[in-house]
């Protein structure tokens, strides 16, 4: 039996090559986006606000990710002006953060709605003494904690109006947009880094993207990242766009 850092070795070799030793299940199209709907989502997603009674004094001031603080975002809400944003992957909440001050900063009225599990991508549970990710799962009884971590560090910036959390996988959150006909003219991608898992993501949202409108993400040193998005957009055929430490593609 080949061990697991073997295994790491020859994964890491291949993706240099160029290679994935993943394979793809057989991209499926979600249910068809219904008529495009313009309304607010929160109110189809939670019959109580979400940050009520939450004692968010409770946990420590800490919006830490990785990419969070990136220009990328103000150009792109500046030049877009989106009624709606979806994050798929949101840790923290560093960036959903720094796209609801873009926001405010235009006196836009913009939703931005968080998917994530909050339970963590495979790199957080592969090192348990990594402070950054591991540690950063907060866990109680085994379980993560981080979601309300993110709650709080909504609560502390004062922006429970602007952003709105759905717990769920992206896959599962993805057919539920376009159950609801939801479409969004920004959607940030920055969930799992492994390659099939990105190319799904890439499947299910790109339908939700409002014409003229932007699916961009982070990480592209990561190479299951950069390859998915490679395969995705040469399907497709789009260029991919790079904007400061994003990639991006752009609907007509």
């Amino acid at each position: 039996m080949i061990s697991r850092h073997a295994q790491s070795f020859v994964k890491s070799l291949a993706y240099r090559c160029g290679f994935s030793l993943k394979r793809l299940r057989s991209a499926q199209r979600g249910t068809a986006v219904a008529e495009d709907f313009t309304g607010k989502v929160r109110p189809l997603l939670h019959r109580v606000d979400p940050y009520a009674s939450f004692d968010w004094n409770a946990w420590p001031d800490d919006a830490s990710g990785w990419g969070s603080n990136s220009p990328a975002f103000a150009e792109l809400v500046s030049e877009l002006r989106p009624s709606r944003i979806i994050e798929v992957g949101t840790w923290k909440g560093g960036s959903a953060l720094t796209l609801a001050a873009e926001v405010e900063k235009l006196g836009l009225d913009t939703e931005i709605i968080c998917v994530d599990t909050w339970l963590g991508a495979l790199e957080m549970w592969t090192d348990l003494e990594d402070p950054e990710r591991h540690r950063a799962l907060d866990l109680k009884h085994g379980y993560p904690t981080l979601y309300y971590q993110f709650l709080a560090n909504v609560c502390r910036a004062g922006k429970q109006a602007l952003i709105t959390p759905l717990p769920l996988p992206s896959a599962t959150a993805a057919q539920w947009f376009a159950l609801n006909g939801i479409q969004a003219e920004l959607i940030y991608v920055d969930a799992s880094h492994e390659e099939e898992d990105v190319y799904q993501d890439l499947v299910s949202y790109w339908d939700l993207v409002r014409s003229g409108g932007v699916l961009f993400g982070d990480d592209w040193a990561w190479d299951g990242v950069r390859l998915a998005v490679q395969r995705f957009a040469s399907e497709q055929g789009f260029p991919i766009q790079h904007r400061h430490d994003k990639w991006e593609l752009r609907k007509a």
